[in-house]
């Protein structure tokens, strides 16, 4: 471990070190390298962007001023560069494609990311594996966890000698753990969902036939209310016809009876004229 730091710590003097030779002895492309390598972007894309008009069919002038641009975050002005550097038509052209794609990924432009990937494995340039795995941690990112498989599988079938092919595979697993954990879960839950369907569906039946009953039952009251209703009816209007009746007898037989005492009536006024005339006879002889 102590090696390793004395190694880090001459490594960064070293590069301190060329950091300030080279404004002395290096070129302008050179200049910018050493300001990035010392991870001062900012200044390298300066002498890079200078060293591009000086070297305009340089291809690696086009990566670092890219690369320099992706750290400054100016992620449009990268990609406008690796297009540019990709027209060369160079060694680097797969690249420039594949650092075009990283830099829409930066900034969450996904969809054009996938553009660069797609055109980087259809070219099968030499960086088709890493486009392919870039593709397949986009599909992870959006949570399609199968087409991740899908992708990790394509990827170690192109290159089965990847030295990321135990963590790839470690992922692989872990993926399908879940993906059989949420399938099981969503079985659960869709049984669950069918099993209330139905408890609803036949509580809704239930709740139709109490329903049906009460309904029926309140037909059959109203029913036998307006059976009652009618029986009343007749017997008021029976009720009523018998003492009309009654009445009208009663009053016939008054009038009988008045009848007979006119009858009576005329009787005695007969007999008075009877008797009249005969004091009248009487007064005569007299």
């Amino acid at each position: 471990m102590g090696n390793i730091v004395i190694s880090m710590k001459n490594k960064l003097g070293i590069l301190i070190f060329l950091s300030a030779l080279a404004p002395l002895f290096g070129g302008t492309f050179e200049q910018g390298k050493e300001f990035f390598l010392n991870d001062q972007p900012a200044e390298a894309a300066v002498y890079f962007e200078k060293a591009l008009s000086e070297e305009p069919g340089n291809e690696n002038v086009y990566m670092y001023l890219g690369l320099s641009y992706i750290q400054n975050g100016l992620a449009e002005k990268a990609v406008t560069i690796f297009v540019k550097g990709a027209e060369l038509k160079g060694t680097q052209e797969g690249r420039f494609y594949l650092n075009a794609g990283n830099a829409y990924f930066s900034v969450g432009r996904i969809d054009d990311a996938l553009f660069m990937y797609n055109h980087v494995i259809e070219e099968s340039f030499p960086e088709k594996g890493q486009a392919m795995l870039n593709r397949a941690n986009i599909s992870m990112k959006r949570e399609d966890f199968a087409g991740a498989v899908d992708l990790y599988r394509e990827y170690l079938e192109s290159d089965p000698a990847s030295g990321q092919k135990d963590k790839i595979l470690q992922l692989i697993a872990l993926i399908e753990n879940r993906m059989a954990q949420e399938a099981a879960e969503a079985e659960r839950l869709a049984a669950e969902a069918e099993r209330l369907r139905l408890e609803e569906e036949k509580r809704q039946a239930d709740a139709a036939a109490e329903a049906e009953r009460l309904r029926l039952e309140e037909e059959k009251r109203l029913a036998e209310a307006a059976a009652e209703a009618e029986r009343l009816r007749l017997a008021e209007e029976l009720r009523k016809a018998e003492e009309a009746a009654r009445q009208q007898a009663l009053m016939d037989e008054i009038l009988s009876s008045l009848s007979t005492i006119g009858e009576e009536t005329q009787n005695i006024s007969a007999e008075s004229e009877t008797i009249n005339q005969t004091d009248e006879d009487s007064d005569i002889d007299d």
